[in-house]
Formats: C-alpha cells, sequence, structure tokens
C-alpha cells in the first residue's frame, strides 16, 4: 500500500470522531498540612519525593490502594503491570539515596491513554482484536516520560479506536464521571481525565483530534492541553493499527497530537516539556520549537473572548455560556481587558468544513489534496496568525454542555444532545474545539466552576501557534482567580 493509501487508512479509523459551589475535598491528610498526597500536584509530589518526605514506592501503594477502593465504580483504570511498577519504584527510591536523579518526573508513578504502546501492557484503544497485543517496545511519548523518571504503572480506558467523545468498549465496558457515575467522563481521553479527577493517578497522556483531551478535561474538572501541530511524536499510538504506518510516515499524518492532562496548570508545563524533549535516538526527525511565554505578567495578556455566535451550530448552553461569561468579569474585575467582540476574518462553519474536506480527500486516498482545500487551509492559519498579531489569546467554549447521561445507541453521528431544551447533533460538539485543530493550534483548558446542576464547566485558552506556554501560563493566572480543581465528593 502507497504513502496515501496508508494515511487514508489511518485516518478512517481516527477521523470519525472529529466530525462528530464549592464541593466536599476528601479528609484524609498527609504529613503535610496540605492536600492528601494522591491529590497534589505532579510538581508537588515530585518535589515530595526528593525530599525524602514520601517514597516513590510509598506513593505508587497509596494509588494502586485507592485504584482497589474506587475504580470499580469509575472503571477508568483498564490495565496495570504492578510488579514492574514496584520494581521500578524501588530502583527509583535506590537511585535517590545514591544522589541519583533520573530527571524531572523520578520516581512518579503515573498512567497513560489506552491507545499508547506501553511495554507490559496491552495497547487495546478498545478494540477487541488487540485485547492480547503487548507491543515490544514504548511509544517514543512514553518513553519520553520514562527517560525523565516516571513510573508508568496502569492504562486508562478509551473508546474504540478513540472515535468518540464517550468512553466504553466491548473490552473493558463504560467509564463513568467520578461528579456523577450516570454521566460521561468524555472521550477519548476520558478515562485519563476520570483518573485525575477521582486522586487514582498523578499524570496523564492524552491525545486529540477534535477534542478528545479537552472534552474530558471540561466534563470532570481537570486541566488538558492540545499542543501545537507536530511538537510532540506520535509513532506508537493507535490507531494506527501496530505496524500500519512506519515511524517515518507518522509525522506526515495530519491534524491530530498527543498531549497531557493533570490537575494544575504546573504540571501541564512539566509534562509539555518532558515531552518536546528529545531522547537518544527517540525519533530522527527535525521539529519546531515551542516559544516562550509572550507576557512576564498575567495582565499583560491581550485577551479576545469569543463565546457565542451566528452559526446555529454553536448554540451553548445557556448554564454553561451564564459561566463563561461570569468568568470573563471575573478577568476584568482583575483588571485585564479583554475584548469580546474580536474576531479572526474566518468563520466557525469555514474552519469547521475545511477540516472535513481534509479528512474526507485522505479517507478516500485523494492525495495530494485539492489545491483550492491546501489554499483555505493555510489561509485559516493565515487568518490566525494576522489575528495574534493583535492579540495574544483567544477564550472560547470548550463543549455546547456540561457533561451529558451516558447514551450508546446508535453512533455519535445518530446521537443528539439537550442544548437549550432542543436536541442537537451530537457532532455539534465539536464545533468550539476544531477550531484549534484544522489551525494547528495550542489550547488549553482550565476548569472554571460548576453548572447550577452541580457539574463542572472548563474554558479554552487557545494560542498562537507553538505558544503553548503562553496559553498554560495564563491557565496558571486563571486557575487562580477562579479556583483551579476540585475534588469530587466521595474521593
Amino acid at each position: 500500500m502507497g504513502l496515501p493509501g496508508r494515511i487514508a487508512q489511518l485516518i478512517v479509523i481516527i477521523s470519525i470522531g472529529s466530525v462528530f459551589g464549592c464541593c466536599a475535598v476528601s479528609t484524609e491528610k498527609s504529613s503535610r498540612d496540605t492536600a492528601p498526597f494522591y491529590y497534589q500536584s505532579a510538581t508537588e509530589l515530585v518535589s515530595t519525593i526528593q525530599r525524602g518526605e514520601i517514597t516513590s514506592t510509598e506513593l505508587l501503594k497509596i494509588y494502586l490502594d485507592r485504584i482497589e477502593r474506587y475504580n470499580q465504580d469509575i472503571n477508568a483504570i483498564v490495565a496495570m503491570d504492578v510488579e514492574a511498577a514496584r520494581t521500578r519504584a524501588a530502583e527509583a527510591d535506590k537511585a535517590l539515596a545514591e544522589g541519583r536523579n533520573w530527571g524531572p518526573l523520578h520516581g512518579l508513578p503515573m498512567t497513560v491513554k489506552d491507545v499508547f504502546e506501553v511495554v507490559g501492557m496491552p495497547a487495546t484503544s478498545g478494540d477487541p482484536e488487540l485485547k492480547n497485543y503487548l507491543p515490544k517496545g514504548n511509544a517514543i511519548s512514553v518513553q519520553r516520560l520514562i527517560d525523565a523518571g516516571a513510573i508508568i504503572f496502569g492504562k486508562t480506558n478509551v473508546p474504540y479506536h478513540a472515535l468518540d467523545i464517550q468512553s466504553y468498549n466491548a473490552i473493558y465496558g463504560t467509564t463513568n464521571n467520578p461528579w456523577d457515575l450516570s454521566r460521561t467522563p468524555g472521550g477519548s481521553s476520558g478515562g485519563s481525565a476520570a483518573a485525575l479527577a477521582a486522586g487514582l493517578t498523578s499524570l496523564e497522556l492524552g491525545s486529540d483530534l477534535g477534542g478528545s483531551v479537552r472534552f474530558p478535561a471540561h466534563y470532570t474538572g481537570v486541566f488538558g492541553h492540545k499542543p501545537s501541530f507536530g511538537i510532540v511524536p506520535r509513532y506508537g499510538h493507535i490507531p494506527p493499527m501496530p505496524g500500519r504506518v512506519s515511524r517515518d510516515v507518522m509525522p506526515m499524518v495530519p491534524l491530530f497530537v498527543v498531549g497531557p492532562l493533570a490537575r494544575t496548570a504546573d504540571d501541564l508545563e512539566l509534562a509539555l516539556k518532558v515531552l518536546t524533549t528529545p531522547g537518544d535516538g527517540d525519533e530522527n526527525v527535525s521539529r519546531p520549537a515551542i516559544l516562550p511565554a509572550r507576557r512576564q505578567h498575567f495582565n499583560d495578556y491581550r485577551v479576545a473572548v469569543w463565546l457565542t455566535d451566528p452559526y446555529e451550530a454553536s448554540e451553548i448552553d445557556f448554564e454553561i455560556l451564564a459561566l463563561l461569561k461570569k468568568t470573563v468579569l471575573k478577568l476584568r474585575a482583575a483588571g485585564m481587558e479583554t475584548d469580546e467582540e474580536a474576531r479572526p476574518d474566518i468563520s466557525l462553519y469555514h474552519m469547521n468544513f475545511i477540516q472535513l474536506q481534509i479528512v474526507q480527500h485522505l479517507v478516500r486516498g485523494s492525495l495530494p489534496l485539492p489545491d483550492w482545500v491546501v489554499e483555505d487551509q493555510r489561509a485559516i492559519q493565515s487568518g490566525w496568525a494576522d489575528f495574534f498579531e493583535k492579540y495574544d489569546l483567544l477564550l472560547a467554549p470548550v463543549s455546547l454542555t456540561a457533561a451529558f447521561p451516558h447514551d450508546h445507541e446508535g453512533t455519535l453521528m445518530t446521537r443528539s444532545l439537550e442544548v437549550n431544551g432542543k436536541r442537537k447533533p451530537m457532532y455539534h460538539n465539536m464545533i468550539w474545539t476544531r477550531i484549534a485543530v484544522v489551525s494547528g493550534l495550542p489550547a488549553t483548558v482550565v476548569p472554571i466552576g460548576f453548572s447550577d446542576s452541580g457539574l463542572p464547566v472548563g474554558i479554552q485558552i487557545i494560542g498562537p501557534r507553538l505558544e503553548d506556554l503562553s496559553t498554560i501560563a495564563f491557565a496558571k493566572g486563571l486557575s487562580k482567580i477562579v479556583g483551579g480543581f476540585r475534588a469530587p465528593p466521595g474521593y
């Protein structure tokens, strides 16, 4: 099969998904009078291990005990290699005692989405045909985490081939939202977000084509980052099916990215820097470097706000829209100037249309793309570049609604959502997330509070290409204003 055919086969699998108050915190305490260890940030945990306040072995046991206690109801963690993790944790503790530091994630137990190849655990992508597939090597992104000192002890649940905005499959069943077990945590990185929200892991690795990092972050109240296209390697991600696309071809596959989920923006930055730091011989491909944050001070950012649009498919539920507007008011009260009329010279409709055109041509193997499609995509990217000459960042919705009840009838293309009392096609949910995909832009999701029904809500911070550190820096400042992550009651 030629290159166009191989890419088309991949896109068939991964692109379908793209067309489509205050809470109680556990009273358990660590030795420090702060959040319990399992809810501390990855950044804090690495420092705590370095200071000798907890060992990697002890921290791993804390997560394993919580998984035993809570995972049966949530079903976020679907595979583990406990013995290998215990061995590596002991080695991490020994190395630290001998004065050897493995890197910025030394001794940190964490999990990754079950689309990544990890030695010692099945890599299924929710596909029964891959139920017993045991990779012989790690995905490049996973290896970078390991090289930085992380201990990958488990895998988190996904929909079949990561092609849904819910997380369920015939192998492992359905993942539930810790805020309401009758609702989805989103997809396709739903297991990732649910595990973080419930304190079952410290850090997560997800992937995003139509919003698969950002929807789950929004639905469960955690942080997520979709990187600029091309800065994090994707080889070892399923799809494509194992062996279908070579290491050299994978960088040419468009649109989807690999990125972190976490409980703080600091952790997103920590993980992104690890994921964009090449290991010894992990990939013989030149990649663009991310740029430093544009502004030194939070209030210096020039912020545009795009929360509503005439395009009928973009309508946001009133509860969500009210909270998004309240967040903008908080920013203005903190002294930040925002422009709520600014728009790029590109319509929501056109951005969605061009992305679908690219996907359809790739599915048919019609490469190279027609000149008009290439020109339109370049025009979209150029339009965003012009927009970000005047503004530093854009705030936008993530989803039309908060987390919705499980619905596995039919397909993503035939299901519907209730928005303001009306039934809307579920695939309309991608309207706001796709704008950062076709343009290759970075987008960070920050939890901003809760709907009237008590469900988490996030906001999307979109920035210029390669300026991921600007969206994350803004996320840090915003989380101080809106409160950041809060634990679901009972966990």
